[in-house]
């Protein structure tokens, strides 16, 4: 009886849901620009009472569900720009009225007189992503976006860069909507380069539609660098210093020029750096006991520029290019270790092994980008994106490897190696984007073709008597081309409170690795072709005005990087190295979520993804005496979690956001026959931020971060790990001069350890780095300062704005 009367509700609800209609339309500003956070009215023709409110999302659209059949029109209002005002439509049962694009004009008689002060909460929670909103706040003063992706809720950045989230590893890195190509360590470099007074937002997608790139089995974490859109001239000038145990310092420069036709954009940047880390090794294999300390130093320079110029050809269409270039990085890392070498059962040691290295680096980037952008008059919008981008660098090494008598009076014997590393990248897309209603929906297609080409030379030398004697045995070049032909369809519709999003993408993957040695008898090939398909089913639901539910589907990959397919060997000594492999597989998992979010304070998700041939980074012995660090494919891992987020007002001046990330991570494998690996964690992560509004325009900002203990690469299991941040923000000369003041790592506690077992070798880590530091902040803007903010708050439902509101 009971299951007859839900059949029969669920029936009925459907049938009411048909009996229903939507409108929907999409509202630009006199640049063809999306107007987000607009106020859109739904008024009775009849009467002209209310009947609904809605706001614009980031891509100016707005929709009404749910609408009796009926004669209506709408009103639109956005501060700073005149009321716009619809004729007259009817709305049929079933059916979606598409409206023409709504276009609204500046206010001329308001612009003087209006002043719009937005202030985004740092995080917010959306139904298919955690948006970190990077500008404006305090404590990312100073930072750069490697740091701030440490910052992010359920995110985890290691000390070898490698990145993880919600417990899982192989996330996907994009910048502006762009996935990026480099490996984890020269992300990392370009990272910590990017400023954050140079980023708008930073997004967290756990479950990406079939639009994005299948690459990322743990999700993608979209970096959205600022783009500014006001009308005239204008711009700013930004000037960082942070001071820890070494100083870092930068400068900024934004311009902006905006008519009716053309915008322009530029931004330089020029950044100096000093850093150190502190690595402790203890490694028990063999029966020999290898107790080894490092301490690292080194500096790095980098300039950059990015030039952009769009065409408004008309309302409907505007061609763009943009130009980055980053044309002279360059820097050093010096780096002095101490192994202390004994038998496992002595207590005095047997030798001293002192290996102090000297790295010289150098890269050179730059990328060009061609756009098409077509939004028609019923809501139908083509995009076309023509890319191309190069990446060369340079590393030269001197490690000379000294060993020493156990009271360190005698030299026994030294090996001392140079090694030379050019590297090039190459990569060239094109992709094509078209959405229209269709099927009284929301349907989506698009084509991706991406070509990549690596070339990598690694020179080994031998130092004998000062002179570099090449080893042929050693030296090698890889080359690595890498083909991906991709097609997608994404079809979203509402059937009354329920909403479905579905899609399938499609990947062929033609691949080809070369490692050529000058001994010609270790030469390798490794080739593949593969085509995947990756579905995903999204499906939310309104119970009611506080209740809502997400439950999402995805099948996801994750490819090697380019660097990690690389065999050439990284030393810290020559008993401690780590090298790529070329025969690392792509990984695949199947990822499900459900969500719910309750009045748009309380959300909560829990997650379960199961990831096959899991690519991870794995500590083992290479002799009885020598360690590495290699990628290898793991044969499984099931990852549990669950993430509880809320924004929550206190009082007027006070506000907090809390997310809580609990995790369950197993990796099983089976290793060259013999070694078994099966190990699992519990881990509990916890980011907390606190914003205050005190007297005299002071602004304040408290945050922090909890990890409990995890699993790093495939076989350590790691310490817990806290941090907290706080700082102070105060503008003057109406606005246009603001200053921070902010300390990262109050208590200096960001410090990692922890323990890795395969096979007999059993190794203790620990290390630190140069994170605790004050920083200063001035920003300086000038010219036209009218504000048209992405991310304003229109007082229309303030609380839900507030939270659910685009950044």
């Amino acid at each position: 009886m009971k299951n007859t009367l839900t059949i029969l509700i669920l029936l009925f609800s459907f049938c009411a849901a048909y009996s229903q209609g939507k409108v929907q339309s999409t509202v630009l500003d006199e640049n063809q620009d999306p107007v987000p956070y607009a106020n859109v009215i739904l008024l009775s023709a009849v009467d002209s009472s209310m009947v609904k409110i809605e706001y614009t999302s980031d891509n100016g659209m707005f929709t009404f569900s749910n609408i009796e059949a009926g004669a209506y029109w709408i009103t639109v209002s956005y501060v700073g720009y005149q009321d716009y005002v619809t004729d007259s439509f009817d709305i049929s049962s079933g059916e979606t009225e598409e409206l023409s694009v709504l276009k609204l004009l500046l206010a001329d008689n308001q612009l003087e007189e209006v002043t719009v002060k937005a202030k985004r909460p740092l995080l917010e929670m959306r139904p298919d992503k955690l948006v970190m909103n990077v500008a404006g706040s305090i404590n990312t003063t100073g930072e750069d976006a490697y740091t701030l992706l440490k910052k992010s809720p359920g995110v985890v950045v290691d000390n070898n860069d490698n990145i993880m989230m919600l417990g899982k590893s192989g996330v996907q890195i994009y910048i502006n909507g762009k996935p990026s190509p480099l490996s984890s360590s020269d992300l990392a470099a370009y990272l910590k380069t990017l400023s954050s007074d140079q980023i708008d937002k930073i997004e967290i997608i756990t479950n990406p539609s079939a639009k994005y790139d299948a690459e990322g089995s743990a999700g993608i974490i979209d970096i959205k660098l600022l783009k500014n859109k006001n009308h005239g001239t204008n711009g700013s000038v930004n000037a960082n210093f942070s001071q820890g145990e070494f100083s870092r310092y930068g400068i900024s420069f934004t311009g902006n020029y905006r008519n009716e036709k053309w915008y322009a954009y530029t931004s330089l940047g020029a950044w100096h750096g000093e850093n150190f880390n502190i690595n402790e090794l203890t490694r028990a294999q063999s029966g020999y006991l290898f107790d080894q300390y490092s301490r690292g130093e080194g500096d790095w320079n980098n300039y950059n520029a990015k030039i952009g110029l769009d065409h408004i050809i008309d309302d409907h269409n505007t061609i763009g290019m943009q130009v980055y270039f980053s044309p002279n990085n360059f820097g050093q890392w010096n780096n002095a270790g101490l192994t202390e070498i004994s038998q496992f059962s002595s207590t005095t040691r047997d030798s001293i092994l002192v290996s102090d290295s000297n790295n010289d680096w150098s890269s050179q980037d730059w990328s060009a980008n061609l756009n098409y952008m077509h939004n028609g008059k019923k809501g139908q919008s083509f995009n076309v994106d023509l890319d191309y981008a190069e990446y060369t660098s340079r590393s030269e090494e001197l490690q000379p490897n000294t060993y020493l008598s156990s009271d360190s009076s005698v030299v026994l014997f030294q090996r001392n190696f140079f090694t030379e590393a050019p590297r090039n990248i190459t990569i060239a897309t094109a992709k094509a984007d078209y959405e229209f209603n269709a099927l009284k929906g929301r349907l989506s297609t698009g084509v991706k073709y991406s070509q990549v080409e690596t070339d990598n030379t690694f020179n080994f030398y031998n130092v004998i008597s000062g002179q570099n004697e090449l080893d042929a045995e050693q030296s090698n070049t890889f080359e690595y081309t890498e083909s991906v032909a991709a097609a997608y369809v994404s079809y979203a519709r509402e059937l009354g409170k329920l909403g479905i999003q579905t899609g399938l993408r499609v990947e062929n993957t033609n691949s080809l690795g070369q490692l050529t040695a000058m001994q010609t008898s270790d030469n390798d090939e490794v080739e593949r072709n593969y085509t995947d398909f990756f579905p995903n089913v999204g499906l939310s639901y309104r119970l009611n005005d506080k209740n809502s539910f997400n439950l999402s589907y995805s099948r996801r990959l994750n490819r090697p990087s380019y660097q990690d397919l690389n065999p050439f060997t990284s030393r810290l000594d020559e008993l401690t190295f780590e090298k790529g492999n070329p025969f690392l597989n792509p990984e695949y998992s199947n990822n499900i979520q459900l969500s719910h979010s309750w009045n748009y304070k309380i959300n909560t998700s829990v997650s379960y993804t199961h990831t096959k041939d899991q690519i991870t980074r794995l500590v083992d012995k290479a002799d009885d005496r020598s360690a590495f660090i290699t990628w290898l494919n793991l044969e499984s891992q099931k990852t549990y979690s669950i993430n509880i987020s809320s924004p929550w007002p206190i009082t007027e001046w006070w506000n907090t956001y809390t997310s809580i990330t609990g995790a369950y991570t197993k990796n099983s494998a089976e290793i060259e026959g013999a070694k078994i690996i099966d190990i699992s964690a519990k881990t509990f992560n916890i980011y907390a931020q606190h914003s205050f509004s005190l007297p005299h325009g002071i602004n304040a900002e408290v945050s922090g971060w909890y990890t409990s203990p995890s699993i790093w690469g495939g076989n350590i299991k790691m310490a817990a790990m806290y941090s907290m941040d706080m700082g102070v923000s105060k503008s003057f000369a109406q606005d246009r001069i603001n200053v921070k003041l902010s300390m990262g790592d109050v208590f200096n506690t960001q410090r990692w350890e922890g323990r890795g077992l395969l096979g007999d070798l059993d190794m203790m880590v620990s290390g630190r780095g140069d994170n605790q530091r004050v920083k200063v902040n001035v920003k300086y803007r000038f010219g036209n300062d009218q504000l048209k903010s992405r991310s304003r708050q229109t007082g229309l439902e303030s609380e839900k704005q507030r939270i659910k509101g685009e950044g």
